[in-house]
């Protein structure tokens, strides 16, 4: 076995290649006696005792067979042939060999057999000639001689496929089987007649003999019958029990010991190392990996992993709730929870609650695996409960967690969809200061991805999580269908735009029969970013008497807007394209602006046939977001106050200035700008890797989204907007632009390590 790098971590290649010649064999039987390694010195015992009892003779360092036969009669009736003696000797040459080529358990095992050796046998025998005249006449015999010599070569190969398949987590079944093919490359054995009167017939029939018993046609029966009783031994041992002719290997349970082992082959020279808990996590995973190479698999469950527990060192160490348990009859306060089980909310513990722990690898297990984020089906047993996730604690945005205290979070249903590809089983995360939280305030949270993906946008929602439930609210977090196949389970794919608005409005709906068991109450407040904002928008229209306000960041608000900017050669981005293009069903070239879709979506004509009707809107956008628009955010603004081409957003225009916010009616809508700000603006890792621009971009993003805050209480209290404001630390952020970031930071370690 040998380590290979990949990515940030070692892997394992297991693939091997052993072959073993007679050579080989004889030196080292040879030097047995000489061999310092005592399991070695008994492993040549063992072959040099079984060759003493076989009829293999090891002699002058070759490898003999020899065989001897006595009164073997080779022909019958009134003429007959008896072989009175015959000594046959078969000298190994040191070229023949044994090779076993084994790459994993999803490629064949091949065993290949190169024998070459020298025949050499001498006899006598007897003939006897007559005729049946009712019974046999003897009418003479003879007695002679003969040799037979020559080269044989004959090549055997033998391939077995155990067809492996994972059918769970631990455990594999293989159903193997077997091949076997060869041929005779060489056997040119010559019979020689000594002293008889019918040499040459003699001759022609010894010579048929040896022909039929190692010819061509001979070996291939052979081979075909080697076949056949492998075939009927294998099939017996595997339906021994078991009608599928299947084996089923079972994994062990973790121990201590396989940890600590996996973790030193998995580890040893990793920049990052993972925690022993990850390792513990995915150890069935990783070990199935190993066992069948499967470099791709090592590589993402090392790779995301590595990327995610990096993530880890940018944690904040913000205060976390009070957690109590009883201690026989009195109620203490929890300092370090490491145990699952049932706590106390209060210093009385009279408001018990039950808790699961997360820490950072089970968070990364599930943050990163498509198939588990968002699926209530996954993880069953922590449905329900509350627990702490990491992902409330990162410290990725321009607005800092210094300060804050981190919520509580819980996973439940809301919504199961059945289809032919099975159960979409759409997943609720509820955020929350306690488990035993009163007068609240609800929000509704809606992540963004394009529609189409799920952990480009969990951890923004999970960031600003901390910030509302540190404002007083209860944050309701739905999970939704998507469109295309590149995220979720099968029966989560391929859903319409309006499949997907059919799910944010049966998660509305479960909130407000819910939130008052959350210890919430009231009007939700909807807060979105990107296509989360477009869904949160979505839902002020459709139910505006039912919405307190709505916050958007950098949302796609205005489809008719985009196709016709595209059509005028004013948007050229190809991923924008390629999304609008997924979402539409359709080529923008030939999308039909009077189409349902995009009239439906085109919500600044909407909302300015009645602005009243709606609730007050804060959005929050860059005016160099080169993938959606800041005019989308703005021609919303002007619809605010009753018309989306004109009114207190300038369209457009470029101002070069830090940031401006834009007072867009009487009712507290806002619209605020940052001048360097790309697409996910509130994304800071760092004073240098900032997407909303340059540090002093960076504070006005965070006074923003600082602003947005307060505007949630009351938006109606903070109508005198200024201008122009600029300065502050803060923000959200998205997961799929801290993975690329995080990306670039480590390749670039990796390339200055390589140049030590």
């Amino acid at each position: 076995m040998a380590l290979a790098g990949l990515y940030l971590l070692p892997t394992l290649s297991i693939g091997a290649s052993v072959s073993v010649s007679v050579d080989d064999l004889t030196d080292a039987l040879f030097t047995a006696g000489r061999e310092p390694d005592a399991v070695t010195r008994m492993v040549l015992d063992e072959i040099e005792a079984q060759i003493e009892q076989s009829p293999v003779v090891l002699a002058n360092g070759e490898l003999v067979f020899t065989e001897t036969i006595t009164n073997r009669v080779v022909e019958d009736g009134c003429t007959n042939t008896t072989v009175q003696r015959v000594d046959t000797d078969i000298t190994l040459a040191g070229t023949t060999g044994i090779s076993i080529q084994f790459e994993s358990l999803f490629d064949p095992l091949s065993i290949a057999l190169d024998l070459s050796a020298s025949v050499a046998a001498a006899g006598r025998a007897k003939q006897n000639f007559g005729v049946r005249l009712g019974s046999c006449v003897a009418l003479a015999s003879d007695t002679f001689d003969f040799t037979a010599t020559g080269p044989l070569r004959l090549q055997l190969d033998l391939s077995i496929n155990l067809n492996p398949v994972w059918i769970d987590a631990s455990t594999l079944q293989i159903k193997p089987t077997v091949t076997v093919d060869g041929q005779l490359r060489e056997g040119q054995i010559t019979v020689d007649v000594n002293d008889s009167l019918l040499r040459s017939l003699i001759e022609d029939f010894l010579q048929s003999e040896v022909n039929a018993l190692l010819g061509p046609g001979a070996i291939e029966r052979e081979i075909e019958s080697l076949q056949q009783r492998i075939d009927t031994q294998l099939r017996a041992a595997l339906n021994d029990g078991n009608s599928d002719g299947a084996l089923n290997i079972e994994l062990p349970d973790s121990s201590d010991e396989q940890i600590a082992a996996l973790y030193e082959l998995l580890t040893p020279r990793a920049r990052f190392p993972l925690t022993a808990s990850f390792i513990e996590t995915y150890r069935l995973s990783l070990l199935a990996a190993l066992i069948v190479d499967d470099q791709d698999a090592i590589t993402e469950i090392l790779g995301n992993a590595a990327e995610c527990e990096l993530g880890g060192i940018l944690q904040s160490a913000i205060a976390t709730p009070a957690m109590y348990e009883l201690a026989g009859a009195s109620c203490v306060a929890v300092d370090d929870v490491t145990t699952d089980g049932i706590y106390y909310s209060d210093s009385s513990c009279a408001m018990p609650f039950d808790f699961v722990q997360t820490d950072l690898a089970a968070f990364c297990v599930n943050a990163l695996d498509s198939k588990r984020l968002g699926n209530a089906q996954s993880n069953t047993s922590s449905l329900q409960k509350w627990t702490l996730s990491p992902g409330n604690t990162f410290e990725l945005g321009v607005l800092g967690l210094r300060g804050k205290k981190q919520p509580f979070s819980q996973r439940l249903q809301y919504k199961a969809v059945q289809n032919d590809a099975g159960e979409c089983a759409l997943e609720m995360r509820v955020y929350a200061s306690s488990p035993s939280a009163s007068n609240q305030k609800t929000l509704i949270a809606l992540h963004g991805g394009s529609w189409q993906r799920r952990g480009s946008g969990f951890l923004g929602v999970e960031h600003m999580a901390t910030h509302f439930v540190n404002q007083g609210y209860v944050v309701f977090a739905p999970f939704y269908r998507l469109i295309g196949s590149a995220d979720s389970t099968a029966a989560c794919h391929n859903a319409s735009l309006s499949e997907i608005t059919e799910d944010t409005n049966d998660a509305f709906d479960w909130v407000l029969a819910n939130q008052q068991r959350f210890g919430a109450s009231g009007q939700p407040v909807v807060f979105g970013q990107s296509a989360g904002g477009h869904l949160a928008l979505s839902l002020a229209v459709q139910r505006p008497a039912e919405i307190a306000s709505a916050v958007l960041f950098y949302a796609p608000t205005d489809f008719a807007d985009f196709a016709s900017q595209y059509r005028n050669g004013e948007y050229n981005n190809p991923q924008g394209q390629r999304i609008i293009e997924a979402v539409t069903g359709s080529e923008l070239d030939g999308i039909d602006v009077s189409s349902a879709l995009i009239q439906q979506n085109s919500f600044p004509a909407i909302i300015a046939a009645d602005p009243a009707r709606y609730p007050p809107v804060y959005m929050l956008h860059g005016e160099s977001d080169s993938l959606l628009p800041a005019r989308q955010s703005e021609r919303l603004c002007n619809s605010l106050s009753g018309n989306a081409n004109q009114g207190p957003a300038s369209v457009g225009a470029s101002v070069a200035v830090v940031s401006r916010t834009i007072s867009c009616d009487d009712r507290g809508s806002e619209l605020h700008l940052i001048g360097e700000g790309e697409h996910t603006l509130d994304l800071c890792i760092s004073p240098e890797l900032c997407l909303a621009g340059s540090p002093a971009s960076a504070a006005a993003t965070g006074k923003a989204i600082e602003r947005m805050l307060k505007w949630v209480e009351s938006p109606a209290d903070l109508v005198e907007a200024p201008a122009v404001s600029g300065g502050g630390t803060g923000g959200v952020w998205w997961f799929l632009w801290f993975f690329i970031l995080i990306k670039l930071y480590v390749k670039k370690m990796i390339r200055n390590d390589s140049k030590c």
